[in-house]
């Protein structure tokens, strides 16, 4: 009989151990469950927080996108003028040159090594019919004399030196001429063809030297060059050439090769607090049916509606305006005078760069379609 109790009350002891026990794990699970929920709380919390930082900065991305474009944009363009000063800047050290003249309107300089296209590229300074050309990386491979296949009918000067690590070759020239750039393993060609055999029309293009960066970004000249092709124009930019010019030398070169359109655009600051904008002409020199007064009316017209600028009316051009009073060929300038908060703003200056481009396609686009197509036309018949 006390055997029984004994084991009785080994056996209640043990089964108080094993509810002890079991109390025990579901404490916890519930404590497990318990972290879980708040584990689980966290992280949804977290997700929404993030959901709504990331949307919180994807709107700010969205309303501020042409500002951080613009930057980024400007930065590359003055990274890439700046890299230009530095090596215009760069000695220059002269390669020797024999010539041997042929008549067959061409340059051409022999190569050690073969050069990429993508390494090689031309500059027209246009007011000094000049021709640059630019070998990059190619010094190296340059050795220290080398004989030009030349034509002296149509060449004044050949030089070619070393500059950094490029090779540069300056060719000017009698006249006017187009070229056509080709490259072979062992030598690179330039061959020159009279100016305006393929061409409807020609247009130059003026901006201040000094503010000539405004159309320095590739895809701004692309968007000039390709509407100047489609319509079969000889284009001309100024600000394209590197070397220092003037509104005198332009229209010169204008009047000389009776170029159809000249367009000038000049940006200053106005301390008035709002933009506007003026378009000179000149009355003096009148033809019938198209001439600087036509011009400036298409030419205000396409600013004034790409760039929303304030049109203050028209004027005559003075004596400190010779791109347009001293033409003696179509020439209309537009002055924009810009607020000092917009002068200032790089998002605002991109974006009238901009519109700039723009403007200048659309004139291109209208003169040919109201004039010179309408000439080509009235001359068929």
């Amino acid at each position: 009989m006390q055997t029984e109790n004994t084991e009785t009350q080994a056996l209640n002891k043990k089964s108080g151990f094993i509810e002890k026990a079991a109390l025990t794990r579901a404490e916890a699970e519930q404590l497990l469950a318990e972290k879980r929920d708040r584990i689980y709380h966290c992280v949804m919390t977290a997700s929404i927080v993030f959901a709504v930082v990331s949307a919180v900065m994807m709107m700010a991305f969205k309303r501020y996108e042409g500002f951080f474009d613009a930057n980024s944009r400007i930065g590359l363009l003055m990274e890439s003028v700046n890299m230009q000063e530095t090596k215009a800047s760069a000695p220059k050290l002269n390669v020797r040159t024999t010539f041997r003249d042929e008549n067959n309107s061409r340059l051409v300089l022999p190569l050690k090594e073969p050069v990429a296209d993508s390494n090689i590229s031309i500059r027209e300074e246009f007011t000094q019919n000049k021709f640059v050309i630019t070998l990059q990386g190619y010094s190296k491979y340059m050795p220290n004399s080398v004989e030009l296949v030349s034509d002296s009918s149509i060449m004044d000067a050949v030089g070619v030196y070393r500059q950094q690590e490029d090779v540069v070759v300056e060719v000017y020239c009698v006249g006017r001429y187009d070229y056509e750039l080709a490259a072979d393993d062992s030598a690179l060609t330039v061959n020159f063809r009279e100016t305006g055999e393929q061409y409807t029309a020609s247009a130059v293009i003026w901006l201040p030297y000094e503010d000539r960066n405004r159309l320095a970004l590739p895809e701004w000249r692309q968007r000039l060059e390709k509407v100047a092709a489609a319509h079969q124009v000889r284009l001309y930019l100024a600000p394209d050439m590197q070397e220092e010019y003037t509104q005198a030398e332009v229209i010169q070169f204008a009047n000389d090769m009776h170029a159809d359109l000249v367009l000038g655009v000049q940006i200053d600051k106005t301390q008035e607090p709002q933009a506007t904008m003026t378009a000179l002409c000149n009355t003096a020199y009148f033809i019938p049916d198209y001439n600087s007064a036509n011009l400036s009316v298409v030419m205000a017209e396409a600013f004034a509606e790409i760039t929303a600028v304030q049109m203050k009316g028209f004027e005559e051009a003075g004596s400190s305006d010779v791109l347009v009073s001293e033409a003696t060929v179509p020439s209309a300038l537009i002055k924009i005078s810009l607020a000092q908060k917009d002068m200032e703003s790089v998002e605002s200056e991109y974006q009238l760069n901009g519109k700039v481009v723009s403007a200048l396609e659309k004139t291109i686009d209208e003169v040919v379609k109201r004039y010179i197509k309408v000439e080509e036309k009235e001359n068929e018949s």
